[in-house]
Order: structure tokens, then sequence, then C-alpha cells
């Protein structure tokens, strides 16, 4: 992991999205070698996670790894855990009678194999008949969403993880935010805005209420405009209007920028700058002009 953080898998190198898929294809597989038949503690688990946190931390930088998490698609290492285990056994009862597992299987009345699947939960809520490759996909698609899907229920109750309950709830697929035609200066607000970087120093802002700076504090800054925020669609009570906006964001790039993505991307500038007033940060000569000129090249 150091090798792809010294080329460009790091924070100001290759894209977030980019970096999670080099982190998927070649060092995740690293430390998932032989996971399928072993049998795992919790403090195990927990050490795959710490694990895991800090390899995603070298390119997200700092301790934002939960939010960058959820938005790349990276599940837990207890969830890699249970698909691996899964598909080993699936696999083992498919193998010939002659093959040396199998034999071993026969051989003994309660082996180790047997005891692992009785304890993965994800084997035994799989549906019957057993699905096709791709339903069974999809099966773990839904198994992970779901626990998502808890996790997020929890902490609204709690009143935790406030960045990522903002987040949208679906596993399947990355963050628009992460393949959206935009520049990268621009997608760089957007990935810290969703990781809270804005926000994430106890400071006083800049506007002289004596207020410090912090997510909710922005939507009634006297430094910024409100016309930008009522360009973007309401929110519902409780929500961020920012936060919503992104969610709001379509899939795909085919279908088109929505109507207040060029005020989206100049109140991220305005926020920029308000919380970094030393720094000199350009001006977007056209916010969303790299998503609008294809659109109307094709018409």
């Amino acid at each position: 992991m150091a090798l792809l953080n010294s080329v460009g898998v790091n924070r100001n190198g290759f894209s977030l999205l980019l970096c999670a898929r080099l982190y998927k294809s070649f060092i995740r597989p690293k430390f998932e070698y032989g996971l399928a038949i072993s049998k795992l503690s919790f403090r195990d688990f927990k050490a795959l996670d710490d694990l895991q946190n800090r390899l995603v931390g070298m390119f997200v930088g700092g301790s934002w790894y939960n939010v960058a998490k959820h938005i790349t698609c990276l599940p837990s290492m207890k969830h890699r855990y249970n698909i691996l285990a899964t598909r080993f056994a699936l696999r083992a009862e498919t193998l010939p009678a002659d093959c040396l597992l199998v034999l071993i299987r026969n051989s003994m009345l309660y082996n180790r194999l047997d005891k692992l699947i009785c304890q993965n939960p994800m084997y035994l809520a799989l549906p019957d008949p057993l699905p096709s490759s791709s339903g069974l996909a999809s099966f773990f698609q839904d198994y992970w969403q779901d626990q998502v899907d808890r996790q997020l229920a929890s902490a609204a109750v709690a009143g935790t993880q406030v960045l990522l309950h903002a987040c949208r709830p679906s596993t399947a697929s990355p963050d628009p935010i992460l393949y959206l035609p935009i520049g990268r200066s621009a997608r760089s607000r957007l990935v810290r805005w969703r990781l809270g970087r804005f926000a994430n120093r106890r400071e006083e802002c800049p506007c002289a209420t004596g207020a410090f700076i912090s997510r909710n504090h922005f939507v009634t800054c006297r430094a910024l405009d409100p016309t930008m925020w009522d360009a973007l669609p309401s929110a519902p009570p409780g929500v961020n209007r920012l936060d919503h906006a992104l969610n709001c964001l379509p899939t795909k790039a085919s279908d088109g920028p929505p109507w207040f993505w060029s005020a989206l991307l100049a109140l991220l500038h305005a926020i920029d700058c308000l919380v970094h007033p030393l720094a000199v940060i350009a001006p977007d000569p056209d916010p969303g002009f790299s998503w609008f000129t294809p659109r109307l090249s094709r018409h």
C-alpha cells in the first residue's frame, strides 16, 4: 500500500473512486487470503477492520474512513468474510466425489467446515433454491444493504454518525459526486463536504458573529449569500439542505445536470473561501460547465 500511496493513491493524487478501486484490486485480496477457511473471533474482525481503516486512511487522509468507505462501497471485513466463507461452502458442495475435501468430510462425523457453515449467518440465510451467479451477487448486496440500513437507523436514534447518515443510504453503487462530469477542484469540495472537512476544526467563523464553524452554521452564516441556499431544493425537516441537494443528484451523467447544479458548486466554492480566508482559491470560471457542454453538444 505504501508503494501505491507513493505513486498517486493518496488524497492529492488519483480520485477517491480510483484509489478505492485500486485498493480493492491489489491490497484487500492480500489480507483476505485464507479468510474463507479461518475461524475468527470478535477481536480478529476488529483487527481486520482496523487494518482496513488504516489503509483507507492512507488515500483518504486523516480519520474520515467511515464515510469514505460508504460512498466508495467498501464493506466491513466481517461482511467480506461472510461472502468468502459462503462462496467456499457452496463450492465445496459441488466438488466431485473423489475430491480430497469431499473424502475428508465424508470420513468425519462433524468437521470444522460444517461447524463453520453453521456459524455463518449469510450461508444460513441463502434462499432455496439457490440463485444464479448474478442472483447470488444481488443476495450479497441486499444482505449488506440490510445491515447498513439497521446501522443508520440505530445511529439516527442515538444521534451519532451524522456524516454517514447524511449520505445516500444505498450501498449498491458509489456516490455520484465521485464520477459525475466535474472539474478536479470542484469535485474535491464535494468530497470534502461529504467527509466533513469544512467543519472539522473548532474555529470561530470569519462572519464575526461569534459562532463557530459548523455544518449547521453555514446555513445561516452572514458571510454566505442566502440566495445561494435558496437556489437549492428544499430539504425535509432536520436534513441539511446541502446534503439533500447532493442526494438529489442523478446517478447517470446522461440524465443531465439538475437545475441547481451550478448553484450547488458556487455555494461550496464560497464555503471553501470562507473556511480558508488566508488561502488563494481560484474562482471556478463556469461552475458545472464540464457537464453542461457535452449535453448541449448532443442537441
